[in-house]
């Protein structure tokens, strides 16, 4: 029976961890995203693309699965009109992510977020429009 261990209690008894991630530049280099915006459209437009990168990446060793969620917040996805799919872009990411992951035994699993290029110390009303971009990604992810 396979007993589960999380990520704290792993590290906490000294083993490595490794974490799989570059979904961005490996579909960009594989061309199925836009450059500039960068969205993750291929989580709905080539579902089972994404999954078998989640899948390349646990023959790679990853203990943890980053879903592909980086870019899918509104900001990017208004750049490129596509604010309707915010949420079925996150969950979809998630759910094959999840998939794998139990398929495979590594159940430890994460959402992602990213950078902005909002944010300024000096502006409270940016500073406020990043807490609630971060408030729906979360509630979200």
């Amino acid at each position: 029976m396979y007993i589960f261990k999380g990520l704290l209690e792993r590290l906490a008894e000294g083993e490595s961890v490794c974490i799989a991630e570059g979904y961005l530049f490996e579909f960009e280099r594989r061309g199925y995203l836009q450059a500039g915006a960068y969205v993750p459209e291929v989580v709905l437009e080539h579902p089972h693309l994404v999954k078998a990168l989640y899948e390349e990446y646990v023959h790679a060793s990853s203990n943890v699965f980053l879903a592909f969620t980086y870019y899918a917040h509104l900001e990017k996805l208004q750049i490129i009109n596509r604010e309707k799919d915010y949420e079925p872009m996150n969950r979809t990411a998630l759910k094959m992510v999840r998939e794998v992951a139990e398929n495979t035994g590594m159940l430890i699993m994460a959402g992602n977020i990213c950078n902005t290029g909002l944010y300024y110390p000096d502006d409270p009303k940016l500073i406020q429009k990043l807490k609630d971009i971060f408030k729906v990604k979360k509630n979200n992810c």
